[in-house]
């Protein structure tokens, strides 16, 4: 007989008896599903009903379940993603304002009474920040 290379380990009484309802939640649904005059719901419910008993299981074994998210995760994805579109929003037009600052030339010459190392500084932070937009802009287009 083949054995499993995964490691084994005692089970403790709860996930016993955890995997012990999910089987029954099995056969429960198995036996729903087999009764004709079942109806939808009834099949629906009985199986969501195993769901959550594996689900349990697995929580209890300390197994992650790569299932359906929560309903409250869906919609804070959702508004994540809303911002995210926001952000990438203000990027761009953070990024805009700094190209026609730059297209205009101000920076590129140097008015009297202007200290020529703040001049310089400003000229490299203009730059520096739309090295950083565009990278920004760059790397949320690819999202």
């Amino acid at each position: 007989m083949t054995t499993m290379a995964a490691e084994r380990r005692d089970y403790t009484a709860d996930e016993t008896t955890a995997y012990e309802a999910y089987l029954s939640a099995v056969a429960e649904h198995s036996i729903v599903c087999a009764r004709p005059a079942a109806t939808t719901r009834e099949k629906m419910d009985a199986a969501l009903a195993a769901d959550r008993a594996y689900k349990r299981f697995c929580t209890l074994a300390g197994m992650e379940t790569d299932g359906v998210r929560q309903l409250q995760d869906v919609r804070r994805i959702e508004g994540l993603e809303g911002e995210m579109r926001q952000i990438t929003e203000s990027v761009r037009s953070a990024w805009s304002m700094l190209r026609a600052v730059d297209a205009i030339g101000v920076f590129e010459r140097l008015s009297d009474g202007i200290d020529r190392d703040d001049h310089a500084a400003c000229c490299c932070l203009l730059s520096d920040a739309m090295v950083v937009l565009r990278q920004a802009l760059a790397a949320a287009d690819g999202v």
